[in-house]
């Protein structure tokens, strides 16, 4: 397994304000990282307008200090709700979606994190399903031709809550480029990651890593690596066994530390060290 890091755990883009993409990627290389996550929104890094050459350029930044970039990731899919019965709505994330497959086409990556979709009170849970099977589908579709594997990850939008109903939601998009982005940490407050992983194993593509206290129990409970509840002992020996062998990402901005109130840039880029060295331990099994 290699060891990669999501850019929001760095405050990117905003840390650009102190430190350049070459002097972060030299950082980031020098403290054991492998690869980047990039990422991009619809304001401060967006694809759809940004220039091909812009985004080549700010990949090869990173590239140029000896880091790969496997994936990309975004939040819009919480805003754009690709399970929105509102047209505009779902199509707007299914431009993005797009737009992020072409990102991650350019800079060479394998996959795109994506939500697939955001249940809500107002809606009726079947419409969500097919809206956002809809979706996923058109994406994969995209997706296909220029070898990006659209990868759907497990978060807290009261959607696909199961192992059974998230294999089967995989298996009903029928896109073999379609796999699963599993965040374990996500998964303690409702679930068994342990669970999980044997249902879905075979089909991870990508694996976020941070960590969660069980005994906070809410958004406020996110922590970094080894500092929380996950037994990453039995989850990196279950991932093994499954054949596993990718990325694990650190995804854990400075304020899940709650030592850091108003982290400096030395901070920020001691806090990613940190991670680090915990992926070190969880690789080699504690």
């Amino acid at each position: 397994m290699k060891k990669g890091i999501n850019l929001w755990s760095v405050e990117w883009p905003s840390i650009l304000r102190e430190l350049d993409n070459k002097k972060l990627a030299r950082k980031l290389r020098e403290v054991g990282y492998d690869g980047v996550e990039l990422v991009f929104d619809d304001s401060s890094f967006d694809p759809i307008r940004k220039t091909g050459e812009e985004i080549r350029r700010t990949a090869e930044d990173f590239k140029s200090e000896g880091l790969e970039i496997p994936s990309v990731a975004t939040g819009v899919f919480w805003k754009y709700n690709l399970g929105s019965n509102d047209e505009k709505t779902r199509s707007k994330g299914v431009e993005y979606g797009k737009a992020g497959v072409k990102m991650a086409s350019i800079v060479g990556a394998s996959s795109i994190l994506v939500v697939p979709g955001v249940a809500s009170s107002e809606m009726p849970y079947e419409e969500l399903y097919a809206n956002s099977l809809k979706s996923v589908k058109e994406l994969a579709e995209f997706a296909e031709t220029r070898n990006v594997t659209i990868a759907v990850e497990n978060v807290w939008n009261k959607f696909l809550y199961s192992p059974m109903e998230f294999k089967k939601f995989i298996i009903d998009v029928g896109m073999k480029n379609v796999k699963v982005y599993l965040d374990v940490a996500n998964l303690l407050a409702i679930s068994h990651p342990e669970n999980w992983i044997h249902s879905l194993g075979s089909m991870v593509s990508n694996v976020h890593a941070k960590d969660f206290d069980t005994s906070i129990g809410n958004i406020n409970g996110f922590r970094n690596v080894l500092k929380g509840s996950v037994d990453w002992r039995k989850i990196i020996k279950l991932l093994k066994a499954a054949g596993y062998d990718g990325y694990l990402t650190v995804e854990c901005p400075p304020s899940f530390n709650p030592l850091l109130k108003t982290p400096t840039v030395k901070d920020i880029l001691g806090n990613a060290e940190e991670n680090c060295r915990a992926l070190e331990k969880v690789m080699k099994g504690l």
